[in-house]
C-alpha cells in the first residue's frame, strides 16, 4: 500500500471537516482490519470510491450516524434528525466534494478514481478481510473511519477508463508500518 494514495483522503477529510463543520478532526493510530485492538463503533453510512490505473482498490470512509447526521445539515442548512433520503443526498453532494479535493493530490495521472457512491453500512464486503488498512478518525460529532484495500499494479500507464475487480493482495507488515509512520508523522504537522 502506497501512502500516497492515502493521504489524500485523509487530509481531505480535514478539509471537509474544517470547512463545513468548523471542527478540526484526529488521526488516530492506522491498523490492520481485524487486529486485536479492532472494536469498530457502528457505523452509519459510507462514501466508497473505487481505485484503478497505478493502484487499484476500494477506499471507504464511513460515518457514525452522528456524523453523517451533522454533515447532511451542515450543506443543507436543515437539522437531520434521521438518515432519509434528504441524509443520502446531501452526503453524494459531499462524496463528490472529498473525492474530487483528494484526487487533487493523487500523483501523476496514473490513477483513475471512479464516481463516488454513499452506501449503507448495513452489508460490510472487509468484513472479515485483514488485508484492509484502517485509519480511524474522532472529531466532535463522532467518529470516521477510512478503510483502504489497495494494490499496486506493475508497469501500470495511464489510468484506464474502465473499472476492474481487485486481486487478493499479499499484506507486507514491514510497508504497513512505514506507511502508518508516515500517517502519523503527516499529523504532527
Amino acid at each position: 500500500m502506497d501512502v500516497r494514495f492515502i493521504n489524500p483522503f485523509i487530509r481531505s477529510c480535514h478539509h471537509l471537516f474544517d470547512r463545513h463543520l468548523g471542527m478540526k478532526i484526529t488521526v488516530a493510530r492506522a491498523r490492520m482490519k481485524g487486529s486485536p485492538t479492532d472494536s469498530p463503533p457502528h457505523f452509519a453510512l459510507a462514501i466508497a470510491v473505487d481505485l484503478n490505473g497505478a493502484v487499484r482498490g476500494r477506499v471507504k470512509i464511513l460515518f457514525e450516524k452522528s456524523v453523517a447526521l451533522a454533515l447532511a445539515g451542515s450543506l443543507s442548512g436543515v437539522t437531520h434528525e434521521r438518515i432519509d433520503e434528504a441524509t443520502y443526498d446531501a452526503l453524494r453532494e459531499l462524496a463528490n466534494i472529498l473525492v474530487g479535493t483528494a484526487k487533487r493530490e493523487f500523483p501523476g495521472n496514473l490513477t483513475n478514481i471512479g464516481v463516488p457512491q454513499v452506501v449503507s453500512t448495513s452489508h460490510d464486503e472487509f468484513k472479515r478481510d485483514r488485508h484492509v488498512l484502517v485509519v480511524p478518525l474522532s472529531s466532535m460529532a463522532g467518529k470516521i473511519q477510512i478503510e483502504v484495500k489497495i494494490q499496486a499494479v506493475a508497469n501500470a500507464g495511464p489510468a484506464p477508463k474502465a473499472s476492474a475487480k481487485m486481486a487478493d493482495p499479499a499484506v507486507d507488515e514491514e510497508q504497513v508500518d512505514e506507511m502508518v509512520a508516515k500517517l502519523l508523522a503527516m499529523q504532527a504537522e
